[in-house]
């Protein structure tokens, strides 16, 4: 398991990070944040989380380039 911090500051940037992940179809993810765990792929899920707390994808394995790069706007730790 693999997973990043991201954040997203209101439902406008949570509706961006839900469509760059829908480009990542095969790619097995989750979306946490406190007791919520969502499906990565589910908009109602990504409705169901509370942006003002801390958020950790969480993926069933280490991620590619081009992935990391996709969500990089998401997460200030990535470089």
């Amino acid at each position: 398991m693999f997973s990043v911090p991201v954040f997203a500051q209101n439902k406008s940037r949570m509706i961006e990070m839900f469509e760059t992940l829908s480009h990542f179809p095969n790619i097995i993810m989750m979306l946490k944040n406190g007791e919520n765990t969502v499906d990565a792929h589910s908009l109602m899920g990504f409705f169901a989380i509370d942006e003002s707390l801390p958020m950790e994808l969480i993926l069933e394995s280490e991620p590619d380039d081009s992935f990391m790069q996709a969500i990089s706007k998401f997460s200030p730790a990535i470089v």
